[in-house]
C-alpha cells in the first residue's frame, strides 16, 4: 500500500471508521474478527503484525496498560482539548450527550468523549458533521495520543491508521487549535509582556461541540 491512502467514497470512510473504532475498544474473544474487518478497510499491516503475536490475555493487558490503568495514552479527547481539570470539559461532555441523544446514538456504557465512541459517531454522522469532528475533535487529540505512545506499542500504528483515514477523507484539513493550546498561547503572550495577565485581551475558549449548529466558540472571557 502506498504511503498516501485513497478513500474514494463516503461509504468507505464510514466502514473504515466503524471498523477502526472496534479496535480501540477493549479486546475480547472476537478481536481477531475485528482486526480482519478493519484490515479490509484501512492500512493496518503494522498493527496486525504486532498484535498477532500476543495471546488474548496479553492483548487485554496491553490495552489496559495503554488506555486504562495509569494510561500512557489518555483515550478521552476532552482531556486533550481542554485539560483534565478545566470545567469546560463538563460543557463539552454535556454537548456530546445531547447530540448523541438527538441522533439516537448509544455510547454502549462508555464515556461520550472516548475516541472509539467519537469514531463510531463520526461514521454515522453526515458529511458536514464528520468533517467538523475531524477538524475540531479528532485530529488534534489523535496527534497527541500518537506522540504519547512508544514506537513499539502496537496501538501507535493503529492510531496512525485512524489519522491516515481521516486525512485521506479530508485532504488539507488541519487540526484546529484546542482551547488548551489557546490558553497556553494566551498565557505565554501575556508573560512576555508582564509578570501577570493584565493585557485585557479576550481569550477564545473555542469550546466546540460536535453538532454543526453548536460548532461555535463559547463566549470570550
Amino acid at each position: 500500500m502506498s504511503n498516501r491512502m485513497t478513500i474514494p467514497t463516503r461509504d468507505d470512510v464510514r466502514a473504515a471508521l466503524t471498523a477502526l473504532a472496534g479496535l480501540l475498544e477493549y479486546p475480547g474473544a472476537d478481536f481477531d474478527a475485528r482486526i480482519a474487518r478493519a484490515a479490509a478497510a484501512a492500512p493496518l499491516a503494522r498493527f496486525t503484525a504486532a498484535i498477532s503475536t500476543l495471546t488474548t490475555d496479553e492483548r487485554e493487558e496491553l490495552y489496559t496498560a495503554t488506555f486504562d490503568v495509569t494510561p500512557a495514552c489518555v483515550p478521552y479527547v476532552s482531556i486533550h482539548l481542554f485539560g483534565e481539570e478545566n470545567f469546560k470539559r463538563g460543557e463539552f461532555m454535556a454537548g456530546l450527550h445531547a447530540r448523541y441523544a438527538q441522533a439516537g446514538f448509544d455510547c454502549n456504557g462508555e464515556l461520550p468523549d472516548h475516541v472509539a465512541v467519537l469514531l463510531r459517531f463520526a461514521a454515522e454522522a453526515d458529511e458536514t458533521e464528520r468533517r467538523e469532528l475531524t477538524e475540531f475533535c479528532l485530529l488534534g487529540p489523535l496527534g497527541k495520543m500518537i506522540v504519547a505512545l512508544a514506537a513499539e506499542n502496537p496501538y501507535r500504528p493503529l492510531l496512525e491508521a485512524v489519522r491516515e483515514v481521516l486525512q485521506a477523507a479530508y485532504p488539507g484539513v488541519k487540526p484546529a487549535p484546542s482551547p488548551r493550546e489557546q490558553r497556553q498561547q494566551h498565557g505565554a503572550d501575556c508573560a512576555a509582556i508582564s509578570s501577570g495577565c493584565n493585557c485585557g485581551r479576550p481569550m477564545d475558549e473555542a469550546a466546540l461541540t460536535p453538532a454543526r449548529a453548536n460548532h461555535e466558540a463559547i463566549s470570550h472571557h
